[in-house]
């Protein structure tokens, strides 16, 4: 199985004071960083480009907010698995820490 990621919406950042700077983790690794400046209020990031990822079972995706030189703010987690094989888009609300951002993304053969 693959995770395809589609795109990541931010309907609220997570910083008061302009955008945060997002990473995408899957099972611990970075699949995808926003360059800097990061995604502000209302704003989409394509994630097409992003190879498909192979898990076996399950892969657990987080959010993090990039904190330097304090510690990454995580704005949540979720674990996509075999039971949304073949279910086509589908969304996941990140929602920790004040932030509100979704990510679309598909499970594939």
């Amino acid at each position: 199985m693959r995770l395809r990621l589609i795109s990541l919406y931010c309907s609220k950042t997570e910083d008061d004071n302009g955008e945060d700077e997002q990473r995408l983790l899957v099972n611990g690794v970075q699949v995808w960083g926003a360059e800097s400046p990061g995604l502000n209020d209302r704003q989409t990031a394509d994630l097409s480009a992003v190879p498909p990822i192979p898990f076996g079972t399950r892969a657990r995706v987080e959010l993090l907010d990039h904190d330097s030189p304090d510690d990454d703010d995580l704005l949540g987690r979720f674990y996509a698995g075999a039971a949304m094989l073949g279910l086509g888009e589908l969304e996941y609300k990140f929602t920790e820490d004040d932030a509100d951002y979704t990510l679309t993304y598909e499970v594939v053969a």
